[in-house]
């Protein structure tokens, strides 16, 4: 009997530690029927403004033995205007490690779209003293470093996926003057598929919104085509021994050919210039350099939720840098 009350009694403390600390555990749910939270806050951008660096992380509770902090660890914030009880974003400025283009000028094209800033996470302020704030590292896209930029954070609109998918063609034929490419990719993954996060020069200038679905294609075009397939395109065609007075196929008979549509992207948010995207559906692999391209105007306008909620505060000059103001009030 007194192994059942001791086994009991530590029992109930078990779950009352459970309990205690899942309540510093902020809630976070993703939407209902759309990209993860995950995907949302820790795809990443590429903006041409400057970001702010007053603001960064100096180090955490462990210093200086660790010199990355993983999430839930207590970090050490130095900057103006750091203010108790608030949220902020942890950014990195990254570049791609890789020096050899995937496509014609490849990264020559993705450093025009500007600089290209890693999603770190969010942390919230719980003391500041003489510039110094003491944060919580509450939602991590991976181990912050010393210097990663801190600013404040802004609440990405949510986006679903709409109710019925259309079936892709096989084969398009563009009659789109407006077009765009697949530059880089979040990690810098060269292969691409269903589910990963890419980056485009189809921003909001080419009349992209988060929310809007864009087709991925590749031509037959000797200048449409992948490394590999290049290598392909340059090599003797055989002949046909039975084959009698074939019509001949002049080289430049590719260029009639329909576009490949290997997918579509689901754009998550815009700048001017760029577009971050989730691959949201992939018939074969795609690669940077291959093009993308609006979808009909009309079924965009029947998939896009184009009303801002009532109630919307205006959104900041950050908001607005990143976002273009979508999901402010008074913007669509």
């Amino acid at each position: 009997m007194k192994q059942l009350i001791v086994a009991l009694t530590l029992l109930s403390a078990t779950l009352l530690a459970q309990s205690g600390s899942s309540a510093d555990v902020p809630h976070v749910s993703p939407p209902a029927n759309g990209p993860s939270y995950s995907q949302l806050y820790c795809s990443g951008f590429i903006t041409r403004h400057s970001i702010s660096r007053a603001s960064y992380v100096l180090g955490s509770k462990e210093s200086p033995h660790e010199d990355r902090f993983p999430g839930r660890s207590v970090l050490f914030l130095r900057g103006p205007g750091l203010v108790e009880g608030r949220r902020y974003s942890l950014l990195r400025q990254i570049g791609d490690p890789n020096r050899e283009d995937s496509s014609p000028e490849q990264r020559a094209k993705l450093a025009k779209l500007g600089s290209l800033y890693e999603d770190v996470g969010w942390v919230t302020v719980k003391s500041v003293e003489k510039g110094t704030a003491v944060a919580s590292f509450d939602f991590s896209c991976d181990a912050a470093i010393p210097g990663d930029i801190v600013v404040p954070f802004q609440e990405r609109p949510e986006i679903e996926f709409r109710t019925t998918e259309p079936e892709i063609d096989s084969f398009r034929a563009s009659a789109s003057a407006v077009r765009g490419h697949i530059l880089g990719s979040k990690d810098f993954v060269g292969l691409l598929g269903t589910g990963l996060i890419v980056y485009t020069d189809f921003g909001s200038a080419k009349g992209a919104k988060p929310g809007d679905y864009l087709f991925v294609m590749r031509g037959y075009a000797p200048g449409d085509l992948n490394k590999i397939d290049r290598a392909s395109e340059g090599l003797p065609l055989e002949a046909e021994a039975s084959a009698v007075k074939p019509a001949k196929v002049a080289p430049s008979s590719d260029k009639r050919l329909p576009s490949h549509v290997l997918g579509e992207l689901l754009v998550l948010n815009v700048t001017r210039e760029s577009s971050t995207a989730m691959i949201s559906r992939a018939s074969a692999e795609m690669e940077f350099g291959d093009v993308v391209e609006a979808e009909h105007e009309s079924s965009v306008r029947e998939q896009r939720a184009t009303a801002t909620p009532e109630g919307s505060a205006p959104c900041s000059r950050i908001h607005r840098m990143l976002f273009l103001g979508y999901g402010c009030k008074g913007n669509k």
